[in-house]
This record gives structure tokens, C-alpha cells and sequence, in this order.
């Protein structure tokens, strides 16, 4: 996820409408008093809200990426761009999700092939 408030809303909705999927948030920008955000346990069931930065490293059965059109104006064949969805991209054990808001699918998207992304 690209910013921490779209995190926390997020993570708020989980929490009120579907608390069963016990979600987790982790960011490096949480103040002292929001010391639960600034820890994982991976060993919980559940889904995890991280900020696109925090990423390297772990490892999810599923990975979403909710929001790749807020790439639209980035250079799709951009070394950064393209290793940031590197290292989104990796993350994944077994699933990969990449959503986007809007009637057009934005320029990284667009650049898979039709046999290579699941579209719908």
C-alpha cells in the first residue's frame, strides 16, 4: 500500500466488518503510542497491511497490491518502478493480486500478457 493513511483506513474497515481475518498492521511511520503497528507475528493467521517500503523480506501465501494506479504517471519501463513490483511481485508464496481503481487498466498492468495475468 503506497500511503500509511490509506493503511489505517483500511485496517479499520478489516477490523469493523470482518475481525475473523484478525488483520495485523505494520509501519515504520507509527508514533510511541501506537507501538502494536511496528511488530508482526507471522505466525498468525490473518491479513497483513504493509506499506510498499516494508515489503522486502517477507513472505505471504497471497500478496495484494491495491492500488497500482497510483503508478499511472510513473515510466512503466522504469528500473525503480520495475523493481518495486520486483520485490512486491516476490513476496507472493502462492497468489498475486494487482488491483487499481478507475475504467483503465494502468500502463504496468497493461504491459503483461494476456496469458501471464488473470484478468477480471
Amino acid at each position: 500500500m503506497s500511503s500509511t493513511s490509506t493503511q489505517f483506513s483500511l485496517l479499520g474497515s478489516l477490523e469493523r466488518r470482518a475481525p475473523r481475518l484478525k488483520p495485523q498492521l505494520y509501519t515504520s511511520r507509527a508514533r510511541a503510542e501506537q507501538g502494536r503497528y511496528r511488530t508482526l507475528d507471522l505466525d498468525r493467521p490473518g491479513i497483513v497491511l504493509v506499506h510498499r517500503a516494508s515489503a522486502k523480506g517477507l513472505g505471504f501465501d497471497t500478496v495484494v497490491i491495491p492500488d497500482t494506479q497510483t503508478d499511472a504517471a510513473v515510466d512503466p519501463t522504469s528500473a525503480a518502478l520495475r523493481m518495486t513490483y520486483y520485490v512486491l511481485a516476490t513476496r507472493a508464496r502462492r497468489e498475486l493480486h494487482l488491483a487499481y481503481e478507475g475504467e483503465t487498466e494502468p500502463p504496468l498492468c497493461a504491459q503483461v500478457g494476456p496469458g501471464d495475468l488473470l484478468r477480471g
